[in-house]
Formats: C-alpha cells, sequence, structure tokens
C-alpha cells in the first residue's frame, strides 16, 4: 500500500538536503524578486530624468541661449557670461550634480559588478591624458573650473545633456572639441582614486554598437518630444 510521504521516512542527512536546496530556492527568488525592484526603479529614475531634462534642463536650447543672450567675449567660460546667464547654468550643473551619482548607483544595483557606482566625467587632452577630472566631490564649483580653465562651458553643458541616455543603454560617449581638442568623456568605477591617467577610445564591439543605435533612436524620439 503508498503511503504518504513525510519526513519521518528520511534520515537526517535527506532532511538536510531538501532543507538546504529549499533555502536555495527561496534565496534564488528573492535575487529575482529584488533585481526586479531595482530594475523598475532604475527604470522609473531615468525616465523621470528624462523628462525633466526635455522641459527644464534642455542642454541644446540652454547653449543656444547663452550664444545668444549671455556671453561678453568669445571664451566659452563661465565667467564670461552676464549675471543672469551665470545663473541659468548654475542651476543646470546642480541639477545633474544631484541627479548623476544617484542614477549610476541605481544602475549599480542591477549591474554584474556591483561595486561600480560612482560616475567620473574626464576632460582629456589631443593624446587622451586625463588632464581634469570631475566626481561629486567637486560640487558644481568642479564642473565650473573645468569649464573656465579649459574653455569648454558649451561642450560641457551639451555633453551633460546627452550623457543620462548613453549611461541607461550602457553607451560610452566621447566628445571632442574642435576648436582646442580638448575632448569630453566618462567611466563608472569601484574607486574614485582608480581612474587611469591615459584613456584609450573605447572599442566598437557589437555590443556597443548596439548600444550605440538604441541611442540615436532614443536621442530621435526626443528631438520629437522637444519639438512638441
Amino acid at each position: 500500500m503508498l503511503t504518504l510521504f513525510s519526513l519521518s521516512d528520511m534520515d537526517w542527512k535527506q532532511i538536510a538536503i531538501f532543507a538546504g536546496a529549499g533555502l536555495v530556492l527561496i534565496i534564488i527568488i528573492a535575487v529575482f524578486i529584488n533585481k526586479g525592484k531595482y530594475q523598475a526603479r532604475y527604470k522609473n529614475f531615468y525616465k523621470k530624468m528624462d523628462k525633466a531634462l526635455i522641459k527644464k534642463y534642455n542642454g541644446n536650447l540652454l547653449n543656444e541661449t547663452i550664444m545668444r543672450d549671455y556671453v561678453k567675449d568669445q571664451t566659452n567660460t563661465y565667467k564670461s557670461l552676464k549675471q543672469k546667464g551665470r545663473s541659468k547654468v548654475n542651476k543646470y550643473f546642480e541639477y545633474f550634480y544631484k541627479n548623476l551619482p544617484q542614477l549610476v548607483l541605481y544602475k549599480s544595483f542591477i549591474s554584474a559588478d556591483k561595486n561600480k557606482s560612482e560616475i567620473v566625467i574626464l576632460l582629456l587632452d589631443e593624446y587622451d591624458k586625463v588632464v581634469y577630472r570631475w566626481d561629486k566631490r567637486r560640487k558644481v564649483k568642479g564642473l565650473i573650473k573645468a569649464c573656465d580653465k579649459y574653455q569648454m562651458l558649451t561642450p560641457m553643458v551639451g555633453y551633460l545633456y546627452e550623457l543620462p541616455l548613453h549611461i541607461y543603454e550602457n553607451a560610452s560617449f566621447r566628445f571632442t572639441n574642435h576648436e582646442n581638442d580638448y575632448s569630453l568623456s566618462y567611466d563608472i568605477v569601484k574607486n574614485l582614486k582608480s581612474v587611469k591617467r591615459k584613456q584609450k577610445a573605447p572599442k566598437m564591439t557589437k555590443a556597443e554598437i548596439k548600444a550605440q543605435e538604441k541611442v540615436e533612436k532614443a536621442k530621435a524620439k526626443r528631438e520629437k518630444k522637444t519639438k512638441k
């Protein structure tokens, strides 16, 4: 006669095996649930940020306004702006100082290497050597310093506007200002002190090409929204 399966039919080794398997299953389920929550949080934060960029912090429009209304000379620096222009740039930089590190932190929760949770914006010379790096410790003053020292105000404004999208799509992003051959790039690192002094141009792997294609499609959609 068949009997119901029960713990009394098992020895301690079998019980331990089943208990261990059950614990592993519970852990796996919990990991998937948490990852789903973190993915949703990351996606929602990015969407909120993207809407803010389109409506309030459009770097392309800000650059047009700067060049039309607020520059006092052609040095392309923060200090060359009229007071109202400085106020607008301050507000713009403040937004990215507060939100970029948060976006990268949320991204780290769903990344293979969760320790990579810090963003660094790099200013490179024509030989790809790092001449200045910005991270959250330098605050808004650090962004202004880079703009003034290397005459990179409008490139910095435009770069910050495009950066969240590239981070979201896991795409590299390097922009060169051909007026002085300085370039802007970024990296996501574990330790802010471990940034390499020379930054090689990213290789265009299949994954990178696919990421860049996603960026271009998203930029096209953003342009349509901006024109409405």
